[in-house]
């Protein structure tokens, strides 16, 4: 018998269908993947079963008894648990209070018990394997510990329904390997996971069945073993996509050049160059310092030693506005925090970094400012429904499309981006890709972060890889493999003790 059992689920917005009879069954002890493009239904989906939106029709059934009215505290009654991608923990608090929180063990209100709490946390986390001290604070935790947290919590609510929405967007590869023997042991508890992720390679290893949605409708559903990828991808997209390669490398004339480049506890002697029409793509596992060398780069962070020089002047000690001024920009990791501005028009982001292109004087050329915004909206096949509309109500792939544009109307000449299609579905990935590409044969340069190493051999001409601070290899991405790529991120491979040139 299912765990869970949805029938023809079907939810409006103002009058317009989103969801039209969607059915998905979720076995105990297994792991459904749910996956579609950004827009496909997945979320309005989830806030169905975890109610917070009323389904206007369909039937949800929980191990075996028909709900009929769903409310966040009926889901939860029910053991259903959804971890978003935000964490959901109060961060000045402890673990064992986080896990325990609304059943503090008491002796009498309004005390404590302590040692009790503590106790019981302790004895939670080590029945999943996960090792962590029940008395540390959360807010000094990084995010696949606090994950761990968010998971050890919903197994004390007595989940049976565990919904994990992007759950590996902030974590690097170890941290992945953990949480997926976290999920085993959520599985081996007889509880069924909901596993919602863009990235398709993930599904294939932790999921036991997969269903795909597209336009609010359920497309189809399958063993994980009973499909391939490329059939997995045209389900989504609903045509076959073909796959962006970069041919030779670039060989044009030095853009970027740097030497010795360093910051104390970050990274050190970095040396590369970056030609016109090349991609430089940066792997490294999250805290080698691939992220601190593209922000010293932009000069966000001050460097402690090396040179950097842009086009043969130095650009050492330039400050940043001057380093966009000439055409370097930063494209960062986190878009809705540092990139974006969320309450604002796609047509105000658009013109942000380039207002003397829609201005006269102290005065806002509007009609200008839409122009512009809209060439760029044709451009690069944004969806929207005027370049009026506010960026926060965007998809993931949309907003990251914006943020290229910003910078793509600023004219600049080097891009140094930071997991560009991080929480993009692969439509719009691909459609990145396709942008990226074009940089190139207009004689551009990238510098490019990413923890996808199918789109790092896709995508470079070269694969600089970073350990504990420093670049140790440099690869030919049309050459090089992932085993090979990984074995010198983790350092089972290594060079020596010197820094490699890009």
């Amino acid at each position: 018998m299912s765990v869970l059992s949805l029938r023809g689920i079907r939810k409006s917005f103002a009058g317009v269908e989103v969801l039209h009879g969607v059915d998905l069954d979720l076995a105990p002890g297994s792991v459904h993947a749910l996956v579609g493009e950004n827009g496909a239904g997945k979320s309005t989906l989830v806030k169905v079963l975890s109610g917070v939106h009323r389904r206007d029709a369909g039937e949800i059934v929980v191990d075996g008894t028909a709900v009929e009215s769903l409310s966040p505290r009926v889901a939860q009654s029910l053991g259903v648990v959804t971890i978003y991608q935000e964490r959901n923990l109060v961060p000045w608090l402890s673990v064992g209070e986080n896990i325990l929180l609304g059943d503090l063990p008491g002796g009498g209100f309004p005390v404590v018990r302590w040692k009790r709490l503590y106790a019981r946390a302790e004895e939670i986390l080590a029945g999943l394997n996960i090792d962590l001290d029940a008395r540390r604070i959360v807010a000094t935790m990084g995010a696949a510990e606090q994950q761990a947290v968010e998971i050890a919590k919903a197994l004390y609510k007595r989940a049976r329904i565990v919904v994990m929405d992007e759950p590996t967007a902030s974590l690097s590869g170890s941290e992945i390997d953990n949480l997926f023997r976290i999920i085993c042991q959520v599985k081996q508890s007889g509880a069924g996971v909901i596993y919602i992720s863009h990235r398709l390679d993930e599904v294939f290893q932790i999921a036991d069945q997969v269903t795909v949605l597209r336009d609010g409708k359920r497309i189809l559903t399958s063993a994980i073993s009973g499909i391939t990828k490329p059939e997995l991808v045209k389900a989504m997209v609903g045509e076959d996509l073909a796959i962006t390669r970069l041919g030779t490398a670039g060989a044009g004339d030095t853009l970027l050049e740097i030497r010795g480049l360093g910051i104390a506890g970050s990274f050190s002697d970095a040396a590369l160059t970056l030609r016109r029409g090349a991609i430089i793509g940066i792997a490294g596992a999250l805290g080698s310092g691939r992220s601190q060398l593209l922000r010293c780069i932009a000069g966000i962070d001050r460097a402690d030693a090396g040179t950097i020089r842009f086009r043969g002047e130095d650009a050492t000690g330039m400050p940043l506005s001057e380093r966009i001024r000439r055409g370097i920009c930063y494209v960062p990791g986190e878009r809705d925090l540092h990139g974006l501005i969320l309450g604002m028009s796609l047509a105000g982001n658009t013109t942000l970094a380039n207002l003397r292109a829609v201005t006269h004087g102290p005065l806002m050329d509007l009609g200008r400012e839409r122009a512009l915004a809209q060439e760029y909206v044709k451009t690069l096949n944004i969806q929207t429904w005027g370049v009026q509309q506010e960026v926060q109500y965007l998809s993931g792939g949309n907003r990251q499309k914006v943020m290229l544009s910003k910078w793509l109307c600023r004219g600049v000449e080097v891009f140094l981006l930071d997991e560009p299609t991080q929480g993009v579905d692969v439509g719009a990935r691909e459609e990145i890709h396709r942008i990226m590409k074009k940089l190139l044969e207009e004689g551009k340069g990238i510098l490019m972060v990413s923890s996808d190493l199918d789109e790092l051999m896709n995508m470079s001409t070269t694969i600089a890889v970073m350990t504990k601070g420093r670049i140790v290899a440099a690869l030919d991405a049309r050459t090089t493999n992932r085993q090979e790529v990984l074995s010198y991120a983790i350092g089972t491979a290594h060079p020596g003790n010197a820094c490699v040139e890009v």
